[in-house]
């Protein structure tokens, strides 16, 4: 697999409901601190003012704000709708070492592997370990217990990966970071993906299984 290349910039993308950015402070802090280590630059007030500027004054339909930091520094905000949803299906694509812990604007082995698996790749390093989807982090349900991998250095820490983590009791899940096998994930009572944009859906892999009550309960708590 071709790295993503860095000089493509990073990006975030928020989910906009009632003319609110969720969770704006999160994925705006997020930003900073990637170009901050990736390019050793501080993205000043300019970032809160392009986002201002972009958010919808009108009623609107929910929709998703993405915005990308350049390499140098130069910020792009645009408002798009949701769009379909990601394939819940999910197929193992090996990347040694994973994607890191930065949006990278550069999807294109991440595009390319998702047509090629017909699936959302579910990234796993050279050991077998769960990292993460390619466009959400990955949950197993095991009992009361809501288990997600390690925010180590080979993954996304998304944004709401941290919120969940920090109100799965709310739905009555102790919540945890542990390392997942493959096998341990296909052994879940359930596979939950969460995202900025989706919150919580049903992931699936070799033999389905959806509670939609579940996802449910978790969905409306991150709302």
């Amino acid at each position: 697999m071709i790295p993503p290349d860095p000089a493509r910039g990073v990006f975030e993308t928020i989910l906009v409901e009632e003319r609110r950015a969720h969770a704006l402070p999160d994925h705006l802090r997020r930003l900073r601190a990637s170009v901050h280590a990736l390019y050793d630059l501080e993205l000043g007030e300019e970032l809160e003012a392009i986002v201002a500027e972009t958010l919808p004054t009108e009623p609107h339909d929910p929709c998703r704000l993405r915005v990308t930091a350049s390499s140098t520094g130069v910020l792009q905000a645009e408002l798009a709708p949701l769009g379909r949803p990601g394939r819940l299906e999910l197929a193992p694509w090996t990347v040694p070492g994973g994607l890191g812990a930065h949006k990278w604007a550069d999807r294109r082995a991440v595009d390319a592997a998702t047509e090629r698996l017909a699936a959302t790749p579910l990234i796993l390093d050279e050991d077998g370990t769960v990292l993460e989807a390619a466009w959400g982090n990955v949950w197993a349900v095991e009992g009361d217990r809501l288990v997600t991998p390690p925010a180590d250095g080979r993954l996304l820490p998304g944004v709401t990966r941290g919120r969940l983590l920090r109100i799965a009791a709310d739905v009555g899940l102790d919540s945890a970071e542990e390392a997942l096998t493959l096998e341990r994930l296909q052994a879940a009572d359930l596979i939950v993906l969460t995202s900025a944009l989706r919150l919580a859906v049903p992931g699936r892999l070799e033999t389905p299984r959806t509670d939609d009550a579940v996802v449910s309960a978790i969905r409306s708590a991150l709302r």
